[in-house]
């Protein structure tokens, strides 16, 4: 049987392939006068937002404070890149290939898992104090990451925005079989797309929330789910079935 990794050579191995993935993303920048490769800079900034440090100017004093990580890093100058260096370098890179290439990441390090890694995602929307951006995210627990996020515009709804992406999501992470999530996602049409794609779900009804807790019951009561579709339960069914007939 072969002995179990050390803890020091599997943070090693899940930096490298970091720095691995960062270093796929496309760089928009012409190749002519770069003085910062695009890998180094975004794996400066992810080191940085996972030590708390969320502003581009935490993630230059971050990188002045730990010089000799931007060696690591694959910097080849002694100093970190300036907080205006920074903004045009990240502002040119797109979002969605920089979102792949972490899916990609996190996907390669939960097959290694052997399956010790949990397969359970939290989803939630939050509006952020500092842009005033809702924003929706699906969290890993045992990753201890969110792999996906996407706002939520003024005509748009979360369930609506985590219904759109649930197939592009699910194709990146194909680990995952159980959503979590509160009362707003426990709607039937969710529910049902969630079952189409073979999945599980998991959502909190409190007893503050009398109207869907009481949906809830009528959609899963045991004599119920078997005769009528929850659209149909409407009159004279719900009194009967309140009733116990």
């Amino acid at each position: 049987m072969a002995a179990e990794p050390k803890v020091e050579e599997v943070e090693v191995e899940v930096f490298d392939s970091l720095l691995e993935a960062l270093n796929a993303v496309p760089d928009p920048r012409s190749a002519r006068g770069v003085r910062y490769p695009l890998g180094a800079v975004l794996g400066l900034c992810v080191l940085a937002f996972v030590c708390g440090r969320t502003t581009l100017s935490g993630v230059w004093r971050f990188g002045r404070d730990h010089r000799r990580l931007l060696r690591a890093l694959g910097f080849t100058r002694p100093r970190a890149p300036s907080v205006a260096t920074l903004s045009r370098v990240l502002g040119g890179v797109e979002a969605r290939a920089l979102q792949q290439a972490l899916a990609a990441w996190v996907a390669a390090i939960v097959a290694r898992s052997r399956g010790r890694v949990g397969r359970v995602a939290s989803v939630d929307g939050k509006t952020a104090r500092a842009s005033g951006v809702h924003v929706l995210s699906v969290f890993v627990h045992d990753v201890e990451q969110v792999v996906w996020a996407a706002p939520v515009g003024a005509k748009a709804n979360e369930i609506t925005v985590f219904k759109a992406a649930l197939k592009d999501l699910l194709e990146r992470y194909p680990f995952l079989e159980l959503v979590v999530g509160d009362a707003m996602f426990a709607g039937a049409p969710l529910c049902e797309l969630l079952i189409e794609n073979g999945r599980h779900y998991l959502f909190q009804i409190k007893a503050d929330q009398p109207e869907a807790l009481e949906k809830m019951r009528l959609v899963f009561a045991p004599h119920l789910h078997r005769r009528f579709k929850p659209d149909r339960l409407t009159g004279e069914k719900k009194r009967r079935l309140r009733a116990g007939a």
